[in-house]
């Protein structure tokens, strides 16, 4: 975890503290819209209110409203961002003319601790901006053009005005974009796709804006939903594994489908007091075995709490379960307790209830009259790899375990890793750097032995200090993982960042050190990254365009003959 606090000093050290804390600077490097041909939308619904997630947790709200004027619009918000962001939305007001050029911008609010305002006004030389901090004023003056969208970092009513320009792009146009106070850019559309989606009230019909951002480096791709009044529904920035979308689809009920199969069944499955929402898929245009089916159990990553374990944009359990189901095996594969179209509650959810729900889909699997019961395999993605190596700990039902880019140790030394990792790739001063580690381990510490959150701020703590946290750190992957008895296989991607090659590594010496003498394979596939996609590089940038990648074949193809073998 990591906060950034506002500096003072020199008028770029003014602009810089309104920008994105450190530790999501990649963030505000994505939040460089775009815009494109205008278009008046209808008239516009009530205001709306828009949950935030950061690594799929959730952060804050802002509630934005649109207001057709008599000669152009205005869009408001407020709102509240906790850990990484920080930022208190106080006020926010941009006004555009009919044709969406914009006139004036406000903003008062408070970043950390520090309460800020930039107040903008436009023209036919450009922007004019004045920003105050901490007591502080600093001015600036940029040329922009005059249909210029704004998108100011972190106030997302913003994307409403992108929303309505989109409403006429092309693919291949290109538009300028203004993020205040920093200056102006560009931005390209690269394709329009659509996506399907089911809340408990209507069935919403979303176009997919697939966007790519200029900036220093490589071009960071991002998607921008709306709906069929051409009002904003999302923002989904894959590489800062940033959401932001509008509470009706994010409810408990909704559910977006992002892939589909002609083998498709949902199902309802019971679990502690309340049932889980599955989609199993069975193989078409195949005579069933006379045993039944071999099946998969499919279970995700924290990262994803969706059933498709859908993580940067890409649904990758989704594509596993299709994958499979053409190879010949049922799978499963579901939505966690408290979220999408499953019952129960998600904030006092463990890794261990959660691996609980997954033993309950198991043993559902087992009674199924389709499914060949000595042939019954739990894969897990991610750190989803823990919850499935208590499920193979617990249930004599789980014949095989398949571990995906899996983490080895405890959840402790995996949460400091990765600070590390980020702090790194931010190339973030020493000083500010062992700031950050200190006050990771000092939450760490209050989280697992009582100590003291003093000085923690507040969001954080209210993070934190959770059953779900504190039981991942305490999670420790070699204790469970000794006492399975299931032949093992153990898959990571030869690009993949998030889950370094010593954690695979780590995870053979157990498992071979098992009492049981079941059998152990390690493959390291070529050219995959986390996600199971062929990478370009070992870049961690190539995350931006993945939005619509395709799983690679060289995954199915191993684990499919594995499978086999292990009949």
């Amino acid at each position: 975890m990591r906060w950034a606090r506002p500096r003072l000093g020199t008028r770029d050290d003014m602009l810089t503290a309104v920008r994105a804390s450190a530790y999501c600077t990649l963030a505000a490097l994505l939040l460089t819209g775009t815009p494109s041909a205008a278009q008046t939308p209808p008239a516009p619904p009530a205001a709306a209110t828009f949950n935030v997630f950061v690594r799929s947790m959730p952060v804050g709200f802002e509630r934005i409203e649109l207001v057709r004027s008599a000669d152009g619009w205005t869009i408001r918000s407020r709102g509240d961002l906790g850990h990484p962001v920080n930022l208190q939305n106080q006020l926010f007001e941009i006004e555009y003319d009919e044709q969406w050029h914009p006139r004036s911008l406000n903003i008062q609010g408070i970043r950390g601790d520090t309460p800020f305002s930039l107040r903008t006004t436009f023209d036919a030389t450009g922007a004019t901006s004045a920003l105050e901090q901490a007591g502080q004023q600093a001015d600036l003056t940029e040329p922009t053009p005059a249909n210029v969208v704004v998108l100011p970092e972190y106030f997302f009513a913003a994307y409403e005005a992108l929303a309505a320009r989109l409403s006429g792009a092309a693919v291949g146009d290109e538009f300028p974009v203004f993020v205040p106070p920093r200056g102006a850019s560009l931005a390209r559309l690269d394709a329009v796709s659509t996506q399907r989606i089911e809340t408990p009230s209507a069935i919403i019909d979303a176009r997919v804006h697939h966007l790519s951002f200029e900036q220093a480096g490589p071009p960071v791709a991002a998607e921008i939903w709306t709906d069929a009044a051409q009002r904003l529904i999302r923002v989904s920035i894959p590489l800062a594994e940033l959401d932001v979308a509008r509470e009706d689809i994010v409810s408990v009920g909704a559910r977006i489908r992002r892939i589909s199969h002609a083998g498709d069944e949902d199902a309802r499955v019971e679990s502690e007091g309340f049932s889980l929402a599955a989609t199993i898929t069975t193989p078409v245009d195949r005579p069933r075995p006379e045993a039944g089916w071999p099946a998969v159990l499919l279970v995700s990553s924290s990262a994803s709490t969706d059933r498709d374990g859908t993580v940067s944009g890409v649904p990758i359990l989704g594509q596993v379960a299709n994958a499979l189901a053409d190879a010949g095996y049922l799978t499963l594969r579901y939505d966690r307790r408290g979220s999408g179209q499953s019952g129960g509650r998600s904030e006092s959810a463990t890794l261990e209830t959660h691996a609980s729900d997954a033993g309950a889909l198991v043993r559902y699997l087992d009674r199924r009259d389709d499914v060949d019961e000595d042939r019954i395999t739990v894969l897990g993605h991610g750190d989803g790899g823990w919850i499935a190596m208590v499920v193979a700990r617990r249930e004599r039902r789980a014949d095989n375990l398949v571990l995906v880019g899996t983490p080895a140790g405890t959840g402790s030394e995996l949460i400091m890793e990765q600070q590390r990792a980020a702090l790194d790739q931010l190339a973030a001063p020493e000083t500010e750097r062992a700031g950050n580690v200190r006050l990771q381990q000092q939450i760490q510490n209050a989280v697992l032995e009582g100590g003291t959150w003093d000085g923690v701020p507040e969001a954080m703590r209210t993070q934190a200090d959770t059953p779900w946290f504190r039981s991942f750190l305490e999670f420790d992957s070699a204790d469970t993982l000794r006492r399975t008895r299931q032949p093992l296989l153990i898959l990571r991607g030869s690009l993949d960042q998030q889950v370094g090659p010593h954690h695979s590594g780590q995870l053979e010496l157990v498992a071979r050190a098992r009492r049981r003498e079941a059998t152990v394979e390690t493959v390291t596939l070529d050219g995959l990254d986390h996600l199971l996609i062929e990478a370009a590089s070992d870049d961690q940038s190539t995350y931006a365009g993945l939005s619509r990648g395709s799983l690679s074949r060289s995954f199915t193809s191993t684990l499919t003959t594995w499978l086999e073998r292990t009949q």
